[in-house]
């Protein structure tokens, strides 16, 4: 009997879901509007018809599905709407066809919203109008009046017609869009519908959406600025403030001043008349002379410490032009010493081979080289040490430096003391002269007196509660005074240990030195070990003179170069190196030079030596066979030598002759193999051969750059990334064919 009944209602159930689909499809409503109806009884098109908007509503239906229903329907048939949609993404194949009507482009979802709507699902398309117009306020619906037994049954539409103007913007709205939609949908039959122009708009939306994120991440940048701004300012304010509070503690305290002036005249008196009887006495006068006096003392305390200030900071300027001036003089003097050591030895070098003849001059020769290279030792450690020398003694002038205002502090507090102590004295004095007083008033015992004898009673406590409270403030300002010494010997103590710290720090600490001193003082004393930099300026800007100084100073201390050259040949690199560093012959006899040519044979030059791979841009595969040839170059002098140089002079031009996506992808393994090899390199661009986009590919890859760049004929650097540096500004310099030379640069900090 169960099974029955189960049976039963699945057949009622399955029979009533067919029904309310094909009540859905004919009158091309939503299924849960049609389910409705059907559990309402009203399964079929023209019994719907029948019913009045009452009676629609009571079966469970809104006044917007009301309205919809009303209305007169102009879909297409839903058989045809898989076709409708096939044939408008057909057209898609078709942009030959010529437009004759522009539409605005529709959101990236509106292809399957526009086939769920031509299947007769309404309840897509009022989602999709929700999400795509903007969300405005509507007011509450009248409540439906439910009719009366009695009511006529025609009276019950006007009664429940949905003329409330909250509603209306809405039915508005779902005609207009209906009204677009089937014209879009007669356009797409009569093959007049136009994708090509909704992709193209679309592209032109994508585009100005990538514009707009780029202006926010630049207002972005520009807040960060301003944020970073403010707190230089923020720092303003608090020491102006904190000037302010001082000022105003001394007007108090000369106010204070004024009162006691004030009180002395209001006292004083001949000592031979009565104590009772008021002696006139000029009181104003003093007074005014005595503020006078004050303020005179004001503006010129004023007129000294701007003075003060004034002298300060051009006893600053004149010392850091010493202490530039001082390490230019170490610098000439050891160069002088240079020269004149390899003077006095080429002249004994002479006068010995001169004299030695056969196989005796050639062991003289020998002896005579070791000796040079010894002798270039010691004068290079010389130097070192005068520098060194001259480094510490610039510190401790500058620790003296820094001593000179606490003294002038702790001379200024003692002043001051001595100042207190001077009107603690006065006001010890005013106070027996007024108890003598008081006294001779309580003797005479007249009315008059006893008057008297309160009014100078009251000034009295006054003047004890103002003795009480400068008492306080000395002992502020003795306590005061004991914290600032406190604070000045710490602060003392804390600065010398950092001075050790980093002086051990800089001893420990292992740098590459790039052969310029003032460059190596703005990075510290020199980049971090392997570390990959780019060298990236115009032409004609010391950027070959900064790789040859960073080689022949390698080779200066021991280290191998390997050059990979590109714009000019391996012999006009050797000359260069030659004048830089005198026993660059031997280093090379020794094996600690090599060199990839990648320009002789494009300029019909086949001369080679040991040590030297010539190669060519035109050969298959040459930037693998450059790749394996540095790498072999490498592996044998890290089997002789604990570290080696990379100078690549000039990745533009393996650009300009190959592809810079190839470039670029030989690039990333080559510096990632001399990074693991802990092998410092440079790698030389023109500015002008590469765009920005090229030039963050590469700064991405490597640790830092050196930037030139030349600005009303003068030449300035900056330095990027590469560890810790002094100043990130732009920097003037100088160069000459053998040498570069950086002017002053300054701390990076708020002044």
């Amino acid at each position: 009997m169960d099974g029955t009944a189960e049976s039963a209602s699945t057949v009622s159930l399955s029979a009533r879901s067919s029904a309310a689909a094909e009540l859905a499809t004919a009158l091309g409503v939503p299924p849960t509007v049609a389910e409705a109806l059907v559990r309402a009884g009203h399964a079929t098109p023209e019994a719907v018809a029948k019913l009045s908007d009452v009676e629609l509503h009571e079966a469970g239906l809104s006044l917007v599905e009301i309205a919809r229903l009303r209305a007169p329907r102009t879909a297409a048939h839903p058989a045809d709407s898989e076709q409708i949609v096939e044939k408008w993404v057909g057209t898609l194949r078709r942009p030959e066809k010529s437009r004759k009507h522009r539409v605005s482009v529709a959101p990236k979802e509106s292809t399957e919203v526009l086939r769920k709507w031509v299947g007769g699902d309404d309840r897509a398309m009022e989602e999709w109008i929700r999400s795509s117009e903007e969300v405005r306020p509507v007011a509450p619906a009248a409540p439906v009046p439910t009719p009366g037994p009695a009511a006529p049954a025609e009276a019950a539409p006007a009664a429940v017609r949905p003329t409330d103007p909250s509603v209306m913007p809405v039915l508005e709205r779902e005609e207009t869009v209906v009204k677009w939609l089937t014209g879009l949908l007669d356009r797409v039959k009569s093959d007049q519908f136009d994708p090509a122009t909704l992709i193209q708009e679309s592209q032109d939306l994508h585009r100005q959406l990538f514009d707009e994120r780029g202006r926010r991440k630049q207002l972005e940048d520009e807040v960060e600025h301003v944020k970073r701004g403010s707190i230089a300012v923020i720092k303003y304010v608090r020491s102006h403030e904190a000037k302010e509070r001082e000022a105003a503690v001394r007007a108090k305290e000369d106010e204070i001043a004024e009162l006691k002036l004030r009180l002395l005249a209001l006292q004083g008196g001949d000592g031979t008349r009565p104590a009772a009887t008021p002696v006139p006495t000029p009181a104003g006068t003093e007074a005014s002379r005595r503020v006078a006096a004050d303020a005179a003392e004001k503006v010129a305390r004023e007129v000294d410490a701007r003075l003060r200030e004034e002298f300060s900071n051009r006893e600053h300027e004149y010392i850091e032009r010493e202490t530039e001036l001082r390490r230019r003089l170490v610098q000439l003097e050891g160069e002088v010493r240079n020269f004149r050591a390899e003077t006095e030895r080429g002249r004994e070098r002479a006068e010995i081979l001169a004299g030695a003849p056969g196989t005796v001059a050639e062991e003289v020769r020998k002896r005579l080289e070791e000796v040079d290279s010894r002798e270039k030792d010691l004068v290079a450690r010389e130097n070192a040490l005068r520098a060194r020398f001259e480094e510490i003694r610039i510190q401790s002038d500058e620790m003296e430096r820094r001593r000179s205002p606490l003294e002038f502090k702790e001379r200024e507090l003692g002043v001051y003391e001595e100042r207190l102590a001077t009107r603690k004295q006065a006001l010890d004095l005013e106070a027996r002269r007024l108890e003598e007083m008081r006294r001779e008033v309580a003797a005479t015992g007249s009315v008059g007196a006893s008057d008297e004898s309160r009014r100078l009673e009251d000034l009295r406590h006054q003047l004890t509660q103002k003795e009480e409270e400068l008492r306080s403030r000395e002992s502020a300002l003795r306590e005061r005074m004991v914290e600032l010494e406190r604070l000045a010997g710490k602060a003392a103590e804390v600065e010398a240990d950092q001075m050790h710290r980093e002086a051990v720090a800089d001893v420990q600490e292992v740098k590459v030195k790039s052969g310029v001193r003032r460059l190596d003082d703005l990075v510290y004393g020199g980049f971090p070990v392997g570390a990959q930099i780019l060298v990236n300026g115009p032409a004609h800007t010391g950027k070959d003179v900064l790789a040859r100084i960073f080689s022949a100073e390698g080779l200066k201390l021991g280290i191998p170069s390997i050059w990979v050259v590109t714009d000019k040949t391996w012999g006009q690199v050797k000359e260069d190196l030659t004048s830089l560093f005198p026993g660059y012959a031997e280093a090379e006899k020794n094996g600690m030079v090599r060199y990839v040519d990648m320009y002789s044979r494009s300029v019909g030059s086949t001369q080679s030596g040991p040590g030297v791979r010539l190669l060519s841009p035109t050969d298959k595969g040459v930037l693998d066979q450059l790749a394996s040839t540095v790498n072999g170059f490498s592996e044998e002098l890290k089997a002789r030598y604990p570290a080696y140089r990379l100078v690549f002079e000039t990745v533009s031009t393996v650009t300009a002759y190959l592809d810079t996506t190839a470039t670029f992808r030989f690039l990333q393994p080559f510096v990632g193999r001399r990074k693991i090899d802990g092998a410092a390199a440079y790698y030389v661009l023109e500015t002008g051969m590469h765009t920005d986009a090229d030039l963050e590919t590469l700064e991405h890859m490597v640790d830092g750059s050196i930037n030139l760049k030349v600005e009303q004929l003068k030449t300035f650097l900056s330095v990027r990334g590469v560890g810790e540096a002094q100043s990130r500004a732009w920097i003037g310099y100088t160069f000459t064919k053998r040498s570069l030379n950086l002017g002053s640069f300054s701390l990076d900090h708020i002044r």
